[in-house]
């Protein structure tokens, strides 16, 4: 990666620094920004930005816009001081500042505060990061004031707007009667594009000389703004049609071999579901360790807890369940039908195959392998397929508004319906791959149409949601 530091020739390449006091939330809304979970280090504990550290927004042919973490103001006074004692130079304030930078008295009381100020000179623009939570308290003005003097474009930016206890508006009041008349409020927890984009609009407000810069990541950003979810969705009908597709055959007359053939698909099942849930958190970027554990009252390291084939959870979701529940998998739904499936002559079978729909022709071949082979198949059931695509659709939705500052777990999902598209059955295409064993895997039927059934049920999700 190039320097972010090299020297630049035009606005096509723009360096913003992010200041403000300890624990507002920089680092969080950087890896927001940046759509990364590691960078900087997060944490309650105040001062755990020490060092300036540079995050590469954007990188093209024609722009390059790197913002600047920062460590937080604490030790205002000294400098305050020192620019109060000075000569009155009314007009010449980012000078009076650069002077200080060098005071020997300053090195060691004021030095995170200095490190800070060096970088705002260096960068073009400032954003100034508030906890809207806090009251509105005099060293908090002090220190946008010394950044005001640094001659840099500032834009004031309000976090925590949409915590219970945000002061937002005595912020906006206290800001505007310091003459900032623009003021932007992007939540580091509940994301969303539309306050990412007032961002870049109000800092080309403040600093127009960057507005055709800032235009173009706008543009760039729009069309990548869907760019989780649509991962997210593509995993989890992935995951689905992989399911859907799951079967597991036995000697029907041989009771053994049938319950090691219902062992081995809830163990698919219950697997699948887990290459699922990793799949949709690493679309946005979830990482334990930086967020916290405490992601759902049902997920603990990254796995559903309660067993998405126990009749007890899909209690829990609202799912109801045709068939009994044995050995922890919902059977009953593709093996049982007309007088148990051997009933049924022949020709009546091979008949029925020709006229069925493609649930109907699914049930049929279950019921011809048994007639011929007596092999019996077996696969999940609807409900357990429904409960799946439920909690974990809910899940993206949940994780969709969610910032990199959030840490509290995400609301319980006892007593929500399921999704409206799995609240009455299965969507088409989930109905179709009981038809494609081999798209159980998500490299089967290399004609592609396992790539289409995924494309069509992720749109499906898309509009779900």
């Amino acid at each position: 990666m190039n320097d972010p530091r090299r020297p630049r020739t035009s606005f096509t390449e723009l360096h913003i620094l992010l200041a403000g006091h300890t624990n507002v939330g920089k680092t969080s809304l950087l890896r927001t920004l940046g759509r990364l979970s590691d960078f900087g280090e997060v944490s309650a504990s105040p001062s755990t930005t020490r060092q300036i550290q540079p995050l590469p927004l954007i990188e093209t042919d024609q722009l390059r816009i790197v913002f600047f973490d920062s460590p937080g103001l604490e030790q205002t006074e000294p400098l305050l001081e020192q620019l109060d004692a000075g000569p009155d130079r009314r007009h010449s304030h980012s000078q009076r500042l650069r002077a200080l930078l060098d005071e020997p008295a300053l090195q060691h009381t004021a030095e995170q505060e200095l490190r800070v100020l060096r970088q705002a000179l260096d960068c073009d623009a400032c954003l100034f990061v508030i906890d809207a939570r806090e009251p509105v308290l005099e060293k908090y003005l002090d220190e946008l004031f010394i950044l005001s003097r640094t001659g840099r474009p500032l834009l004031p930016l309000l976090n925590f707007t949409a915590a219970a206890d945000s002061r937002e508006q005595e912020w906006r009041d206290a800001l505007r009667s310091q003459g900032h008349a623009v003021t932007v409020a992007f939540d580091a927890v509940v994301y969303s594009w539309e306050s990412e984009r007032r961002l870049y609009r109000s800092l080309a407000a403040v600093f127009p000389a960057a507005e055709q810069a800032l235009d173009e990541l706008v543009r760039l950003r729009s069309r990548e703004t869907d760019w989780r979810l649509d991962a997210a969705c593509e995993a989890l009908a992935s995951g689905l049609i992989g399911l859907a597709a799951a079967r597991r055959q036995a000697r029907a007359d041989d009771a053994t071999a049938m319950q090691a053939a219902r062992d081995a698909l809830a163990s698919d099942a219950r697997e699948g579901e887990q290459q699922t849930i990793t799949r949709i958190l690493a679309a946005f970027s979830y990482n334990p360790e930086i967020l916290g554990g405490a992601l759902h009252e049902d997920v603990t390291d990254g796995r559903w807890q309660s067993d998405p084939l126990s009749a007890s959870t899909l209690r829990y979701y609202g799912i109801k369940s045709v068939g009994p529940v044995m050995s922890g998998l919902v059977a009953g739904g593709t093996v049982d039908i007309a007088a148990g499936g051997t009933s049924l002559g022949l020709g009546t079978l091979t008949g029925g195959l020709l006229g069925a729909g493609v649930a109907g022709r699914q049930r049929l071949r279950t019921a011809l392998d048994r007639h011929l082979r007596g092999v019996e198949t077996v696969v999940l059931n609807e409900a357990v397929l429904r409960l799946i695509g439920s909690r974990n659709l809910q899940l993206i939705v949940r994780l969709q508004q969610r910032g990199h500052a959030d840490q509290a777990p995400l609301a319980a999902a006892n007593g929500q319906p399921p999704s409206g598209l799995f609240q009455k059955g299965l969507p088409r295409a989930l109905i179709k791959a009981r038809e494609h064993p081999a798209w159980q895997q998500a490299d089967g039927d290399q004609d592609n149409n396992r790539t289409r059934a995924v494309a069509e049920l992720q749109t499906e999700l898309k509009r779900a949601i």
